[in-house]
């Protein structure tokens, strides 16, 4: 078990460490020639040179996006939505998600702004004349091909995976509205507070836990690479299926009784899905007592900023509220 929590501690310390560094700038583009003291170069955290004031960054679909003064930008994701609110001005944001709207524990700060509902829906897109539209591409490069032959510029923020990508994805936002400074507060304090969290639980004492759900009889799950991952680790638990699995696996019964986790973490309802599945009501989670934790599945399964919500939410079920800082109420 020591073994893979540590895994868990690296993968929070790697983010903190991205977080930290002042030249943690996302890919840079330029076309022109370095002149005057603008065009000084920074090493970013791989040991790529970065400027720190390029005229252009390139997004994760290799495209190169001007930073100009944008002036109306329109969210098409769930962490653009989360993240413009942390680190853009309200009246420099035209429009965010329909599902962040409704879903996202944080959907009241997007109250009286325009809903994205579908990015296939480039006539409404226009509609709202945005200067740049912030999304997640998750491959298929034609959607965003299609708004861009719209004459709309696109930033594709690349796939949701979990804390080291959402503290990318807000350096890079931070630096398209103008203040990558922003970024930089907002990136560390996110990855100091997912690390404190379960700061107190030693490895010896962390307990074995895997994210769980099922749906039409089939049970999949989000390890490492996911934001569930990133949470469970947060929380203090060693994540059970970490060492065998990556990303979204489907798995089979025979294999979630060999990891036999001792929490189950799970969208809210689907304890008695679970448990109730032939076989797996021999899980250890099963029958201990706080053994299965459930949590909204709009908190549990967002990629954004809330992870640290609902990593503390998961640390207070499995070990009970953190110790009290300083000894005050």
């Amino acid at each position: 078990m020591s073994a893979v929590a540590w895994m868990n501690y690296g993968a929070l310390a790697g983010a903190l460490a991205l977080s930290a560094a002042a030249a943690a700038l996302p890919r840079s583009s330029d076309p022109r020639s370095p002149s005057g003291p603008q065009h000084t170069a920074a090493r970013a955290p791989g040991g790529v040179a970065a400027k720190e004031n390029p005229a252009a960054l390139e997004d994760h679909a290799g495209a190169a996006v001007a930073l100009l003064d944008f002036r109306r930008i329109a969210s098409a994701s769930s962490v653009a939505d989360a993240l413009l609110v942390e680190l853009c001005e309200p009246d420099r944001i035209v429009a965010f998600t329909g599902y962040g709207a409704r879903r996202s524990p944080r959907g009241y700060r997007y109250a009286g702004k325009a809903r994205v509902e579908d990015i296939a829906d480039i006539e409404a897109l226009l509609a709202l004349r945005p200067d740049l539209i912030l999304l997640n591409g998750y491959g298929d490069p034609r959607p965003i091909a299609r708004l861009r032959e719209a004459g709309l510029t696109v930033y594709d923020l690349g796939p949701m995976r979990g804390l080291a990508a959402l503290v990318r994805n807000a350096h890079e936002i931070a630096a398209l509205v103008g203040h990558p400074e922003r970024g930089r507060r907002f990136a560390t304090a996110l990855a100091h507070g997912m690390a404190a969290v379960a700061a107190d639980i030693q490895p010896p004492q962390r307990r074995r836990g895997m994210y769980l759900s099922g749906y039409g009889g089939r049970l999949f799950g989000g390890t490492a690479g996911t934001s569930y991952h990133d949470v469970l680790a947060s929380a203090g638990l060693v994540d059970a299926a970490a060492s065998a699995h990556r990303d979204w696996p489907e798995y089979t019964p025979e294999q979630i009784l060999t990891l036999d986790p001792d929490v189950l973490v799970t969208n809210a309802g689907m304890r008695r899905v679970l448990c109730g599945q032939a076989g797996l009501d021999r899980l250890r989670a099963c029958s201990a007592a706080g053994g299965v934790v459930e949590l909204d599945d709009a908190l549990l399964g967002d990629p954004g900023p809330a992870m640290l919500d609902a990593a503390r939410i998961v640390r207070a079920a499995v070990y009970g509220a953190p110790p009290a800082l300083g000894g005050g109420e």
